[in-house]
């Protein structure tokens, strides 16, 4: 079996889906049909959440591997998964287990302010029309869906604590680099390339842009549920329709199930309560790291 050579372990809303369709485009790189098979986390394990299913994930050692059979010898293969930087305990643990050459492999690590993460986690589950409450209920409503089971999915601000989770895997992995979200959006050239040279491909390579899986008010938040059922048998038969069709036909749907309804902006207090929720954790980040963190302590300005 083909292990992927490189990951990129998250964190979700921070750029990844727009991240898998540049590299996709390198003729050295192979990425699976399969955007996040999300392996490493949910390797060998029945996926039974409450609420977020993760249908779409490969759990079965067998099947992930071939996702990579099409793979050339000569191409560098990769595993995009924001999971695995959540859930990296479990993650670490399986890579360790299971890849032929865990020493070998390398860590990609996007991050993203965690205020404007949440509040983008939160939009996308309002898109998808799976979020019935409002941003400061649905905060509030954290802890009580975690002891219902509900997938991380819904867990806003825990998902955003980022300490221990790049900790661990700058612990456990000597082949790690690290991006924030406004690297790959302010200046996507020179952070392709910096990727590009972190996984050993050419860097000189010209992507065309990609469009960000943006969030939006949908018109009806059925048809909504409807084009994001989470049933196996949906992504069973989504992964025989080549990528940029799949990708066409769903930016299509959603295109016309998107409201002209501008998204509301975070709540002034609401942004300062987990400005100082999130303090602590992003000025140890700060220095785990050594990039500067401080506009992701500013209030937003008028």
């Amino acid at each position: 079996m083909k292990f992927p050579q490189f990951i990129v372990a998250g964190t979700a809303r921070a750029g990844t889906t727009a991240l898998y369709a540049y590299l996709r485009q390198h003729p050295q790189i192979f990425l699976p049909v399969v955007k996040e098979p999300c392996f490493f986390t949910f390797a060998g394990e029945e996926i039974e959440f409450t609420k977020g299913k993760f249908a779409f994930a490969v759990n079965d050692i067998e099947v992930y591997g071939q996702l990579y059979k099409k793979a050339a010898e000569d191409q560098i293969t990769g595993d995009i998964s924001t999971p695995y930087l959540y859930k990296y305990e479990k993650t670490i643990s399986n890579i360790k287990m299971l890849h032929d050459y865990p020493e070998q492999i390398k860590v990609i690590i996007i991050l993203r302010n965690p205020v404007e993460r949440a509040y983008s986690q939160y939009m996308w589950r309002v898109r998808d029309g799976r979020e019935e409450f409002t941003f400061e209920e649905a905060l509030e409503q954290e802890a009580n869906r975690m002891k219902k089971n509900y997938s991380f999915d819904y867990f806003y601000k825990d998902r955003g604590l980022y300490y221990e989770q790049v900790k661990a895997y700058l612990s456990n992995f000597k082949n790690v680099k690290i991006f924030l979200f406004e690297d790959l959006k302010t200046n996507p050239t020179h952070t392709l390339a910096e990727i590009c040279k972190f996984i050993g491909v050419d860097d000189s390579f010209h992507f065309a842009k990609r469009n960000p899986n943006a969030s939006f008010i949908p018109k009806s938040a059925m048809l909504s549920r409807l084009m994001t059922i989470e049933s196996k048998t949906k992504f069973k038969l989504l992964n025989f329709l080549p990528g940029q069709l799949r990708s066409t036909i769903t930016q299509q749907l959603f295109k016309l199930n998107a409201s002209k309804q501008e998204i509301p902006k975070i709540n002034p207090d609401t942004r300062t309560r987990l400005i100082e929720f999130f303090r602590d954790d992003i000025l140890k980040l700060e220095q785990l790291i050594q990039r500067d963190l401080s506009a992701w302590l500013e209030k937003e300005k008028v």
